[in-house]
């Protein structure tokens, strides 16, 4: 099965990405919106996306960068279905390759360690996230970490 790589958002369906991150439980229909993601997406300097043989959008990684000094890669989502193939890797390359000569950040989840560092990143010593989640009606928005 062949999977196409692309980092052009042109091609990206706002209403695909949205279906996805629900999908893989990242939040709910009205967090992860076609109209939401439509804005996000275009608020992204990079957004690559893999699509399988039938034309289905099938992963999706989104990041900042100011392409001189520091990428920061937002989040990658696979579908299960797809994952443990390569496609994550070859999305990873795909970013670096858009934000070449920049220190690239990658912030996941303990569970993904072992592919950031398949993927050659390693931890930066003292380096801690913080975050200031939004209230959306009386819940903390955001995935559980």
């Amino acid at each position: 099965m062949a999977i196409l790589i692309s980092g052009d958002k042109k091609h990206i369906r706002p209403d695909e990405v949205a279906a996805l991150y629900v999908e893989l439980g990242w939040g709910t229909a009205r967090e992860y919106s076609p109209a939401r993601m439509s804005r996000s997406l275009a608020g992204c300097d990079i957004v690559v996306g893999a699509w399988n043989d039938a034309g289905e959008l099938v992963g999706i990684a989104r990041g900042f960068s100011d392409f001189v000094t520091t990428t920061k890669i937002l989040d990658m989502l696979i579908a299960p279905e797809y994952q443990r193939q390569g496609i994550g890797i070859r999305m990873m390359r795909k970013i670096e390759s858009l934000a070449r000569g920049t220190d690239i950040y990658f912030e996941t989840e303990r569970k993904n360690f072992g592919f950031a560092e398949k993927c050659g990143y390693v931890k930066r010593k003292g380096l801690m996230v913080f975050m200031k989640p939004v209230r959306h009606s009386g819940k903390v928005s955001g995935r559980k970490k």
